[in-house]
């Protein structure tokens, strides 16, 4: 479509309140907010001056393919000014550490990773004892050991720790969509700021204690330290190394945990589901973790979980420079939402979008319209976890429908839409099947 718009004309959206504008309304109920103004301005819509909300999934797609160029993904949970040129700068760095952090995911790293994560999810479950437990605390502490141990493999010791910590960290600041500065004589700030430190100082003590024992590349990478530190053409710096480690491990943290809940629940509440994951797995034959392509029936559970309930649920990014975005200008420094919940419950895209139907996934004929699928976003700054995500999903649901029992007495469990969407308060009892499990 041509425009015929000023290079000034922002999309219609709500006018909002003196001096606050648009936010208390949005802080007081997110989605509903964003669906009633879906609904009265369209799929482009302005929350403020400087921000808009883009539902319609060609233009979503759009963006994602042009962040790095056009767009950037830093974001932070406090308020300070991205500088544009820095930010391309911070971002050459990242995909370099990336495009070499993407081997990490080779058979031989994935399958030595696999083999350690099974005592880590007996751990874990064995650990609540059969009590009743929040079912996200339990998944927290299993996403922070197994995503440490991906990262560090032997020498993950005390590094969930720092991960929860930071993760509680920023909770609290994602609870508003008002943002204050460093220096704001903040309680939350000032935790969040020495929660950051913290992890940045204990990743790179951990870089240089693999860097003086083990100066050799490996023969057999072990981990994804083995992977980064062996990578040549181009070396990566240790600045490159912290930067992927600390990215990967935050994002593969609080994102599966919340998944993985929200799966714990659907094998939980769902018993032909269950069953269907109980056969599957039953039905595999050897005693290593079996490979996703053995899986069919849980990835395609996985995945109408995810579409159901993406838990990064609505992202964002800031435009770099003077560009466009459809028919819509936007300057430097314009941001642009987006929200994978609602683009996979558009009953445009999806037959019956609220309905839990895993068989969609199952039918070779059929596949989603393009670019309505995102749970893990898109384009170059796609999740950097989804891999491993998938992965670590696939097996905790292997072994939990083999191991244990789940038991729950919470049927709805509405969705929280914060940082991340989480079940509220969704609690459950792991009673493991083996004799003697949970004695230790």
């Amino acid at each position: 479509m041509t425009s015929t718009r000023s290079s000034t004309a922002r999309p219609p959206g709500p006018k909002g309140r003196l001096l606050v504008g648009n936010t208390l309304d949005y802080d007081r109920d997110r989605m509903a907010f964003l669906r009633r103004c879906h609904q009265e301005y369209g799929d482009v819509f302005s929350f403020d001056d400087r921000t808009i909300v883009v539902l319609a999934p060609d233009l979503v797609h759009d963006m994602l393919a042009r962040t790095n160029e056009d767009f950037h993904s830093e974001s932070t949970p406090i308020a300070t000014r991205i500088d544009p040129e820095r930010a391309a700068t911070d971002a050459q760095v990242w995909m370099t550490a990336r495009r070499k952090g993407w081997h990490g995911l080779s058979r031989t790293v994935s399958h030595a990773h696999s083999a350690r994560l099974h005592p880590l999810f007996r751990r874990t479950l064995d650990e609540t004892g059969g009590r009743r437990v929040e079912v996200l605390d339990v998944m927290e502490q299993f996403a922070g050991r197994a995503t440490a141990d991906f990262c560090l493999g032997a020498d993950s010791g005390g590094v969930p720790e720092v991960l929860t910590e930071n993760v509680k960290a920023i909770e609290p600041l994602g609870g508003s969509s008002q943002l204050f500065p460093a220096w704001w004589p903040s309680k939350r700030i000032r935790r969040f700021l020495r929660a950051r430190e913290s992890t940045l100082v204990v990743i790179t003590e951990k870089i240089r204690q693999r860097q003086a024992s083990s100066p050799a590349r490996p023969e057999q990478p072990q981990d994804l330290l083995d992977v980064l530190l062996a990578a040549r053409d181009p070396e990566l710096s240790e600045l490159q190394v912290q930067r992927l480690l600390r990215g990967i491990m935050l994002a593969a943290y609080g994102v599966p945990a919340s998944a993985l809940t929200w799966l714990v629940r659907v094998l939980a509440t769902e018993p032909e589901l269950r069953r269907r994951v109980s056969e599957e797995a039953e039905a595999w034959p050897h005693e290593e973790a079996p490979p996703l392509s053995a899986l069919p029936q849980t990835e395609a559970v996985i995945k109408e979980v995810l579409r159901l309930w993406p838990p990064t649920w609505l992202i964002g990014r800031t435009a770099r420079r003077e560009t466009e975005l459809g028919e819509w200008r936007l300057r430097p420094n314009d941001q642009v939402m987006f929200s994978p919940y609602l683009i996979h419950r558009d009953p445009r895209w999806w037959s019956d979008p609220d309905r839990l139907a895993p068989e969609r996934w199952l039918d070779a004929q059929a596949s989603p319209h393009r670019h309505t699928y995102i749970p893990f976003g898109a384009g170059p700054r796609v999740c950097v976890g989804t891999q491993l995500g998938m992965i670590q999903m696939a097996l905790a649901a292997f072994w939990l429908v083999r191991e244990y029992e789940v038991t729950t007495e919470d049927g709805a469990c509405p969705p929280k839409f914060q940082e991340l969407l989480q079940p509220q308060g969704f609690t459950a009892r792991f009673i493991p099947r083996r004799a003697g499990a949970g004695s230790a």
